[in-house]
């Protein structure tokens, strides 16, 4: 019965007018973008220089991959419920010899084949995009693994939709809720945690009187060399207070950025799309090392880059876990009338 659930919500999704527009839009927009990008290449082109690598191009799809496919998978999920209410056709449904649980699984795995359609129409043509401009793609696995990302991204906000059309009575509330909660998640999350951080690391250590008065009479060329000495030390004790000023702010901003699904998104595929992505913990903040050159780091395997952001996934598929759970139980308790 979930199977035929599911097969009915597949055969709606794919010839519904709503998925053929967003989903055409979204293959527009990355098309669009990797035609501008070969422009651009063309009009640049030096001569016996290596062409484009694959995480050069693939780090400004991301973005439209991530938000414009984030709105792709609320615009599948938003009514998933509420439409059968509204179209009266649950009840009906509920009257033959089905579980609750087989319906709201049926829902969920009938948009995770959609999506997975979707996501593997994107990665063929993003594909033959990239080979057409002339990218070198030299570790299909990894590209293989961002797409598997892209889905595993997108199937969380599926199933944030569906689990507020599991507790709306609308489909008009459901999508507000949706949204309301995409926009908090995508924009508002971080300047929150870099509030609550300045808040909980204290102020900014300032320079003293002493240092600043050392550092104008060495400009100006009057110091001696006790006061150069002295100045050196109090440099040194002022710049060791800032750094752990810094490392505590980023601590905390730190954790909230892992909560924010577009963070983890980006970092985590930063990491996959690119070998010589390392990270850092100096000034207590994670951040990726652009590719510096293969005589200079080291080339990571894929399983190491995935080790990079193993926190950025866990709460990933927290997310994930997090909405099925409220869905499934959100239906599952619904009183149908």
């Amino acid at each position: 019965m979930i199977g035929a659930i599911a097969g009915k919500e597949f055969r709606d999704y794919l010839t519904g007018r709503r998925f053929l527009i967003i989903f055409s839009f979204l293959l527009a927009t990355i098309t669009l973008s990797l035609i501008q990008t070969k422009m651009g290449l063309e009009s640049w082109n030096v001569p016996g220089s290596e062409g484009p690598k694959m995480y050069d191009i693939m780090f400004g799809l991301s973005f439209y991959l991530g938000f414009i496919g984030a709105i792709f998978a609320l615009s599948l999920g938003f009514d998933a419920v509420t439409r059968e209410h509204e179209d009266r056709t649950l009840k009906v449904l509920m009257g033959h010899p089905v579980f609750r649980d087989q319906v709201i699984l049926g829902k969920l795995l009938g948009g995770a084949l959609t999506l997975g359609v979707a996501v593997a129409v994107t990665a063929l043509i993003t594909t033959g995009m990239l080979l057409w401009i002339g990218v070198t793609i030299d570790d299909y696995l990894r590209l293989f693994t961002y797409f598997l990302l892209i889905y595993l991204y997108l199937m969380t906000f599926f199933t944030m939709a569906v689990a507020f059309s599991a507790h709306s009575k609308s489909s008009g509330n459901a999508l507000m809720y949706s949204l309301v909660m995409f926009l908090a998640l995508m924009t508002i999350l971080m300047p929150i945690g870099s509030i609550v951080a300045h808040k909980l690391a204290g102020p900014k250590p300032e320079m003293p009187d002493e240092l600043k008065a050392l550092q104008e009479q060495m400009m100006q060329g009057n110091a001696s060399m006790e006061e150069m000495q002295k100045y050196q030390t109090l440099m040194d004790e002022y710049q060791n207070q800032t750094e752990k000023w810094f490392k505590r702010y980023w601590k905390i901003q730190e954790y909230f950025q892992m909560f924010s699904p577009e963070n983890d998104f980006t970092t985590i595929t930063n990491y996959v799309l690119n070998p010589y992505a390392e990270k850092s913990e100096e000034q207590g903040m994670a951040y990726m090392v652009a590719n510096p050159g293969e005589n200079e780091k080291p080339k990571h395997s894929l399983m190491e880059s995935l080790s990079f952001a193993e926190k950025e996934l866990a709460v990933l598929v927290g997310y994930l876990v997090l909405w099925f759970v409220v869905a499934y139980l959100g239906f599952v308790r619904a009183e149908i009338r």
